[in-house]
């Protein structure tokens, strides 16, 4: 179903009063209001948390496509954080599709996973509609997202996703005895229903052969949870014989490297390419060559 391309918070939001989250929050909305409107926004579900946007790049397709989640710890975040994106992406020359989910505590794990399946599901399913090679789709996200994709990356074995590239995420929520109150205890204060639920919704726990390739980044100066998590995650998968790279961004915290994002010729970007490329095309120039 397609909506109009018109932006509102998500009343199930819990807004956070720590400073750094507001800053970036006024920053992210500030670029993003600045930026181009979506070609077409979509529900894959009934859900208002259940809504992603399309931004085409000019030029004929198929092109490859990137689908990625906002951050907010579960519990915040919303298509406005992704807006700023459609740019460079766009420059790139892939599809965005920039997807949000139902949050928590109104939604409980594992709904935010179902959601990102359905969001992929659709995307895939209607991606020629809108200029995207259905073999050719990355998916990632920052914070949560990243998490959110991951999950999904390492748990579905049939999902058509090229790679995945999760920014500033945490791949362990195993957390053990630590208080609600605490960074990591939000997830057994909003998130989870029970605390038991904590090694299902740990994408480390799940790694196995076979995976896409993963690239992983953070920020020299992250969250602890985040980045010991992020070298224990590419760790993992590199002893799966799965294809896996990283980058610790010099000087940048848990938002900064999101925040890097706006600029098209950042690495991450050369990354993605990397590991969207046609290797029809490859193979014919390495045969013509």
């Amino acid at each position: 179903m397609a909506l109009p391309t018109v932006y509102t918070p998500d009343p199930d939001a819990v807004r956070s009063s720590e400073p750094v989250v507001i800053a970036y929050d006024r920053q992210v909305m500030e670029w993003s209001e600045a930026g181009p409107e979506p070609s077409l926004a979509l529900a894959y579900g009934p859900d208002h948390g259940q809504r992603v946007e399309i931004y085409r790049p000019r030029g004929a397709g198929p092109a490859p496509m990137l689908v990625f989640l906002h951050g907010g710890a579960w519990i915040d975040g919303h298509l406005g954080w992704l807006r700023f994106m459609a740019a460079p992406v766009t420059q790139r020359g892939f599809v965005l599709a920039a997807a949000t989910y139902r949050l928590a505590p109104r939604c409980k794990w594992p709904a935010q996973l179902e959601d990102v399946g359905a969001a992929l599901r659709l995307v895939h399913e209607r991606c020629e509609e809108f200029g995207g090679d259905p073999s050719r789709i990355a998916i990632g996200g920052h914070s949560a997202g990243g998490h959110l994709t991951a999950m999904l990356a390492v748990t579905s074995a049939d999902a058509p996703i090229r790679a995945c590239l999760p920014v500033s995420s945490s791949f362990d929520l195993r957390y053990g005895d630590v208080a609600t109150e605490s960074g990591a205890g939000r997830v057994y204060r909003y998130l989870l229903a029970e605390r038991s639920q904590d090694a299902q919704a740990s994408p480390l726990a799940f790694v196995r052969p076979g995976l896409a390739p993963f690239h992983i980044a953070w920020g020299e100066h992250d969250l602890e949870r985040v980045a010991s998590s992020s070298e224990r995650m590419v760790a993992a998968l590199a002893e799966t014989g799965g294809g896996v790279t990283s980058a610790a961004e010099a000087g940048a915290d848990h938002f900064d490297t999101h925040l890097a994002l706006r600029d098209p010729a950042h690495r991450w970007y050369d990354r993605l390419e990397e590991l969207c490329a046609d290797r029809e095309l490859a193979a014919d120039a390495h045969r013509t060559g």
